[in-house]
């Protein structure tokens, strides 16, 4: 199987695992309890993030070039893993810091110990698949993607049975779920993939020069990021609002799912492909793949807000108390295609070492969202201000790769911002029949596109 069929496959049953838990959860605890398991994940995936999640690029594509000359991981991942867990520590410590200052509450995220033995779980699991991902150990890493949620979906049915369902318990058996996987794993992992011998890191100067643009990406981005989003509302509106727009977050999430398949296998294979002059697969992945993949992609997320607004479909599933954030989740679902065109295009750039424009890029969307959401403190005008950040974040990002990107293909992606920011305002319209109107319009402009494109699309596809 392919690299991207391991990575499909795994995916799959996670999505599955995940919405099956994701379903229960919701409408076992309501709006509120799921609020405390969205808040207390967002708050240490925050963490996380400064802590690991920036030096993740720098890990893949040097470990790639390691392992192209000594076929073994070495020092790389060594010193990265070291620094990542002292910077985890002292997140925690942070974190401790501000509550004693009255700044934030531990209570809302279920407490210290539960913070962070959460954290340890993404901390562990997440190092595993890096390392994966750089030695092109796709298959593994397919296996990563799913078994941890076996535990959890497991753990969270007997705790239902046992009528012992509650925010924190279900917290606790996700972080237990994660930190079994990822000890087995990186057992195996460290023998079979890492030699301590092998010494081929730079220098801290080279280090902090590639891993500084993106560590002030990710502080930028933070400040847009859903996880930002959700610990801003919970704190302000409470968890019942935190937990509408953390389940317009899973539904966008899994309506990414088939581009975060192929993207482990990008950054890896683009680096080679500069490193062997060969720019001509980049140019593919722009015309053939990036472009027609978002017109496909943007008629799904037309589809399923007509059918989001059309039907009960999200009480049915979540609960009754989900109804009143229909109009939050499908206003988020719009980000779904400026999200997927940064997916493929940032790994480009980091390929590129162009981690500055990276940044400036990043730096341009967040003080975009952040002023209207200064200027606009309604919830909904807040994340159309999301959804234009991602736009005007994307508009530079392409512009950089301008010499593999054709002016015509810059035009429709203008096309696609103008239509999908429209949209967004006409969703803040009380009329149903005005909304589903403009979604038809929107889809015979989108077919017209995807069908122009569906040859160039499918032949690519076929040959991978």
């Amino acid at each position: 199987m392919k690299p991207i069929g391991h990575i499909a496959v795994g995916s799959i049953a996670q999505q599955i695992l995940s919405i099956i838990i994701f379903i229960i959860l919701t409408r076992h605890l309501g709006a509120e309890g799921y609020g405390m398991v969205a808040a207390a994940l967002a708050l240490a995936i925050s963490i996380y993030d400064f802590s690991c999640n920036w030096m993740e690029p720098y890990i893949v594509r040097t470990g790639a070039k390691q392992v192209f000359h000594y076929n073994k991981l070495g020092d790389v991942y060594i010193i990265t893993t070291i620094i990542s867990f002292i910077l985890m520590l002292l997140g925690l410590v942070i974190i401790t810091f501000l509550e004693s200052f009255k700044i934030g509450s531990l209570h809302i995220y279920g407490g210290m110990s539960l913070l962070t033995i959460l954290l340890l779980g993404l901390f562990f699991l997440n190092l595993l698949r890096t390392g994966l991902e750089a030695t092109q150990s796709f298959r593994g890493y397919g296996y990563s993607l799913w078994i941890d949620k076996i535990f959890y979906l497991a753990a969270v049915l007997v705790l239902f049975f046992y009528g012992l369902l509650e925010s924190q318990t279900a917290l606790y058996a996700n972080a237990v779920g994660m930190l079994l996987v990822a000890i087995l794993g990186l057992v195996y992992f460290v023998k079979t993939h890492i030699n301590f011998h092998i010494k081929s890191f730079f220098s801290w100067k080279e280090f902090f020069k590639s891993t500084s643009p993106v560590l002030l990406t990710t502080i930028i981005i933070y400040f847009s990021s859903y996880p930002f989003v959700i610990l801003l509302v919970g704190n302000i509106s409470g968890l019942e609002q935190a937990a509408f727009i953390s389940v317009a977050f899973v539904i966008s999430g899994l309506m990414l799912q088939p581009i975060q398949w192929m993207t482990p296998t990008l950054l890896p294979k683009f680096t080679i492909a500069i490193e062997s002059g060969n720019k001509k697969v980049l140019r593919d992945q722009i015309e053939k793949v990036l472009f027609p993949f978002v017109i496909l992609y943007s008629i799904a997320v037309i589809i399923f807000i007509m059918f989001t607004i059309s039907t009960p479909i999200i009480p049915i599933l979540l609960g009754e108390d989900f109804r009143q954030g229909i109009p939050v989740i499908v206003l988020i679902i719009c980000t779904v295609v400026p999200k997927i065109i940064h997916l493929l295009i940032i790994q480009m750039l980091y390929a590129r070492h162009q981690e500055m424009l990276i940044l400036m890029a990043s730096l341009a969307g967040s003080l975009f969202f952040i002023s209207i959401a200064f200027l606009f403190p309604d919830s909904q005008q807040f994340l159309i201000g999301l959804l234009i950040g991602e736009w005007v974040m994307l508009i530079i990002e392409i512009r950089a790769l301008k010499d593999i990107v054709s002016l015509q293909i810059q035009l429709k992606l203008l096309l696609l911002l103008g239509l999908f920011i429209t949209f967004s305002f006409l969703l803040l319209m009380a009329s149903t029949e005005i909304i589903l109107s403009a979604c038809a319009f929107i889809l015979v402009i989108l077919g017209t596109m995807a069908f122009k494109h569906r040859d160039i699309f499918w032949s690519y596809v076929y040959e991978q």
